[in-house]
């Protein structure tokens, strides 16, 4: 289960990380009434409670793993979700050395997993 709540926190952490990005775009408004304020900030409040939700998942997955497994994992696996929205959502090049650190990662995590286990 530890397992199911740290991919519900890294993917929560990557999405949250997206919206924020997106929300950047358009820029911060802080005028006008509530509801105003959240249709024009919708991303960016998103983008904040998803940041909470991914925080309650991390614990219970810090409940049952080392942090020194958890951690890792939650910042790859963030990494790669917001670099591949980068990518194919945003269209943002990725060059050959950075494809290879990638797979560096990801090779990097599979050994850190493997060890624990």
């Amino acid at each position: 289960m530890a397992y199911i709540y740290l991919f519900a926190a890294f993917l929560l952490n990557g999405v949250a990380n997206v919206l924020l990005k997106l929300g950047s775009v358009k820029g911060l408004s802080l005028s006008g009434n509530v509801p105003t304020l959240i249709v024009s900030n919708w991303q960016f409040l998103l983008g904040l409670f998803l940041f909470a939700a991914n925080v309650i998942f991390y614990f219970l997955a810090l409940r049952a793993l080392p942090l020194s497994i958890a951690y890792p994992v939650m910042v790859a696996m963030s990494f790669l979700i917001i670099n591949g929205y980068a990518f194919f959502g945003l269209r943002e090049g990725i060059t050959t050395l950075q494809l290879g650190g990638y797979a560096l990662i990801v090779i990097g995590l599979t050994l850190v997993v493997y060890r624990a286990g």
